[in-house]
């Protein structure tokens, strides 16, 4: 009864009838009494009035009704006829105090049934975020009926609609065939002996996808101990399932790496206990890793170095530092040779718990060739003067006492010059730097070292290994400042990469309103009559959001989420077309030149696209020139090499075609040239610019997969590069149709709009069916689907790509294809996430509307849309 209450008071009919009914049967009511004479219980007739505000589910609506119907009431005492002859005055005044009474009755239990409907409301949808959340259900099979009775999460993780409700063989045959053999047992063994089960399977959606679920179940049992029904839980499991896998796969890949290392590898618990060991170590002690656990790996240890080695291991666990030790470790047979030991401590994000995590080296005979320097002078000089580090020997005075060519080269000193010198005092920027510190580190510790620094005097960086020697270290050095040139390189274009993420991202919902905006004012200015102030106002409308959505295109440019296409094209040609267009940008103090290259290769690239990157360097060009100045255009073919590839990151050896732009004006400052491309940064004054320009040149270069760089000098002016790789063995294209020919009215064609923003859906609804088409509305993908499936008239899908409800338009298309293939599709969209998109450019046979657009454009894709299907009609 509770639900059937709450279905009537749920309904929007009932609510309606809740808002108007009473004041309709107030009124019928008051009418009748005030034709009655008193003595009458006609105002009885009010308490329904009351009941049916009920249905609004709003106290105080009742409330309201309520207190009419007795001043009514009371009301009529004054205006109904007299009382007929001979009727008591008791009687009219009994009879108004029962309908008072009966009205403030009604009122109190409408407030009470709409209270515990409002109750009821809220514990269902407190139950239904909870199943949503833990992807949980429940489930009853009756066994009279034979129907299985699915909660709407059950059906959701089926695939079904909400209120689905199968047979039972039909439930069963949901699970995979491997598993349907075991679910009938289970499911037997509870239908026929009451065995409860709980088992994990997969099942198959309704959509055809493999999904592991829990599925709990139990007898349901009479009075007599009959059983009448088995009901239970039904979990997705998936993403456990998932979770689960990908750790079994992280561990195995985690002791393969381990055991494939050339070297010993061992882990500790947070307490120091060892508890694993690899392969490696059992073959060099000739012990198995039960013997060498947890301690007994201990007994390998050279007894004159025990005591040290268990000293460091302990003072790093209770500093929780890096362990590193030099020990000598017991062969299989017999020999000692000496390791050098590193350890971790790393803790665990997810569990909160931490382990050690390490390694040991044989380095005897980097220690044995060491301690036979001095007799091995001659032939170690040799192989050090070959080597590619570059190498510097210390005595224990700090004294050269060796130094290679190399060394030489890199520390910009002769040999001669340093040998016999005290290292500080040649190097005095040294002392109390880390050099210093490590070096001294080394000999006093006696243990290897390992750092990278940066050398000020010599503008380099440096990657140092320096070992003890007995009488002093040797230092092995490289020149790694052209690798952290690179790395830095890296760190800028990720950096760049991140904010085109961001800033893309907002482009979406940015365009939705565009469209609507820009739609609207279209309208307006076309209604209004010229030089009106509707007109003008109408017209400014339009120009701000020609420049919102230029923005917006901008923004997509960076990020690298437009829509290009691409076209094989010469460079020659199109910058060409551009100049009358630069000239009266850039007003008459600008000189332009352009110089042409003779037999330039062709390039794949969107035409339009170059033209804006070129207008926007050419304006930046013009901003920098503020008292005039020169614009030089050039174009060429390059061949980048390897060497100028491993100076840039992201660049691929080959040839391309380049554009450079430069100008003669004021130059970009050294320290801001790494931020020119980033997004709404601008080296403008306040309000002179947005920041964008640059950053959209480098979204296209980049999606384009080309190169560009920038190279300026403070007065003397900045030149842009773009390089785009070279296209063979491929033609111009003709002259494009004009896309007028294809931009027509419809002919009543049905087209099915599929778009989640409310108010770009009415400006497109409208739009659609001025141009002559009909038009029925979808919300998301999965109501547009239900619509595919009901009608078979609709001759075009118009859909959004970006859409909420976990189904996009492209899913949406693909789904559609499985059973209307000859359907055509035309997707809209201001930020299609990649969805559209590979390599750049859109897919073949995808037809796309990008937000915003104006009309004609929407009527120039709807007829190209709908062409194919026109042609095959006639």
């Amino acid at each position: 009864m509770d639900d059937a209450i709450r279905r009537i008071l749920g309904s929007r009919h009932s609510r309606d009838a809740g808002r108007f009914g009473p004041a309709v049967l107030l009124v019928l009511v008051f009418i009748i009494d005030w034709n009655t004479p008193l003595g009458f219980a006609v105002c009885i007739a009010y308490a329904p009035a009351v009941l049916l505000a009920a249905l609004t589910r709003q106290r105080i609506h009742v409330a309201a009704v309520a207190l009419a119907a007795m001043l009514l009431t009371l009301a009529g005492i004054f205006l109904s006829p007299p009382a007929l002859p001979g009727t008591p005055g008791i009687f009219i005044v009994v009879h108004r105090a029962l309908a008072l009474a009966a009205i403030a009755t009604s009122a109190l239990l409408a407030i009470f049934v709409i209270r515990l409907v409002n109750r009821f409301a809220a514990a269902n949808r407190m139950l239904d975020m909870a199943s949503t959340l833990g992807k949980l259900g429940g489930w009853r099979v009756d066994l009279e009926a034979g129907q299985v009775h699915w909660s709407n999460e059950v059906a959701r993780i089926h695939g079904e609609p909400a209120g689905y409700s199968p047979s039972l063989e039909e439930g069963i045959n949901y699970y995979a065939p491997e598993h349907q053999v075991l679910i009938r047992q289970r499911v037997g063994a509870c239908i026929e002996q009451g065995t409860p089960f709980a088992e994990e399977m997969q099942i198959v959606t309704r959509g055809g996808e493999r999904r592991w679920v829990r599925c709990v179940g139990r007898a349901v049992r009479d009075e007599r101990e009959a059983i009448i029904a088995i009901q239970g839980a039904f979990q997705d499991i998936g993403e456990h399932k998932s979770i689960e896998t990908q750790l079994r796969q992280s561990l195995a890949s985690w002791h393969s790496l381990a055991e494939a290392m050339p070297m010993t590898v061992w882990t500790a618990n947070e307490d120091g206990t060892l508890d694993y060991f690899n392969q490696s170590m059992s073959d060099y002690s000739g012990l198995s890793r039960q013997e060498l656990l947890p301690n007994g790996w201990m007994e390998l240890v050279h007894p004159d170095d025990g005591a040290a080695t268990l000293a460091t291991w302990r003072r790093a666990m209770q500093d929780l530092t890096p362990y590193e030790a030099q020990f000598r470790l017991r062969r299989h047979d017999g020999a000692y040779r000496w390791h050098i030991s590193r350890a971790a401590h790393v803790p665990d994000s997810v569990t909160g718990a931490a382990r050690w995590y390490g390694s040991a080296v044989d380095i005897d005979d980097q220690m044995r060739l060491q301690h036979e320097a001095r007799t091995l002078a001659d032939r170690l000089t040799a192989t050090m003067e070959s080597v590619g580090d570059a190498i510097l020997a210390l005595d224990s005075q700090w004294r050269a006492v060796y130094i290679n060519q190399h060394a030489e080269i890199l520390l910009n000193t002769k040999r001669e010059e340093l040998i016999g010198e005290h290292i500080w005092s040649k190097f005095p920027e040294a002392v109390g730097s880390t050099f210093e510190k490590e070096y001294r580190r080394c000999v006093e510790q006696q243990v290897a070292v390992r750092f990278e620094e940066y050398f000020a005097p010599l503008q380099k960086h440096f990657e140092i290994n320096a070992y003890p020697a007995p009488d002093g270290l040797t230092v092995y050095f490289r020149d790694i400042t052209q690798q952290r040139m690179l790395a830095e390189q890296m760190i800028q274009a990720q950096k760049l990469e991140s904010l085109g993420r961001l800033t893309g991202g907002v482009a979406h919902d940015f365009n939705n309103l565009l469209t609507v905006i820009l739609g609207n004012a279209e309208m307006l200015v076309e209604q209004a009559a010229p030089g009106a102030t509707e007109h003008v106002l109408a017209e400014m409308i339009f120009d701000a959001a020609q420049r919102g959505a230029a923005m917006t295109q901008r923004l997509l440019a960076f990020a690298r989420k437009q829509a290009l296409e691409p076209a094989p094209s010469d460079l020659n040609r199109l910058v060409a077309s551009t100049d009358r267009l630069l000239r009266h940008t850039l007003g008459g103090h600008i000189e332009i030149e352009m110089l042409q290259a003779g037999g330039l290769w062709l390039t794949l690239v969107d035409p339009g696209q170059l033209e804006s990157a070129l207008l926007n360097l050419a304006i930046n060009a013009r901003d920098a020139m503020p008292d005039g100045g020169r614009l030089t255009i050039e174009t060429g073919n390059a061949d980048l090499d390897e060497a100028y590839a491993s100076q840039h990151s992201g660049v691929a050896p080959g040839e391309y075609v380049m554009l450079a732009v430069t100008d003669s004006g004021n130059g970009i400052a050294p320290e801001l040239l790494a931020r020119v491309f980033e997004p709404f940064y601008t080296t403008k004054q306040m309000g002179k610019g947005t920041g964008l320009g640059l950053a959209m040149v480098y979204g296209f270069v980049m999606q384009s997969k080309g190169h560009i760089a920038i190279y300026s000098e403070l007065g003397h002016g900045t030149t842009v590069k773009i390089y785009l790789p070279r296209l063979v063995n491929a033609e111009l294209p003709g002259a494009p149709a004009s896309a007028a020919e294809l931009v027509q009215c419809g002919s009543n064609q049905l087209i099915l709009l599929t778009e989640d923003d409310a108010m770009v859906r009415a400006y497109a609804r409208g739009q659609l069916l001025e141009l002559g088409y009909r038009v029925i509305e979808a919300a998301s993908a999965a109501e547009a689907l239900e619509l595919l499936h009901e009608q078979d008239d609709i001759d075009l899908l118009l859909t959004d790509v970006v859409m909420p409800g976990g189904m996009s338009g492209r899913q949406l298309a693909d789904a559609v294809q499985a059973f209307r293939p000859t359907l055509p599709i035309l997707f809209t969209s201001g930020y299609t996430e990649g969805a559209m998109i590979h390599h750049g450019r859109l897919e073949p046979g995808v037809m796309l509307l990008n937000k915003p657009y104006r009309r004609a454009e929407l009527a120039h894709k709807v007829a190209a849309a709908l062409a194919p299907a026109r042609m095959e009609a006639q």
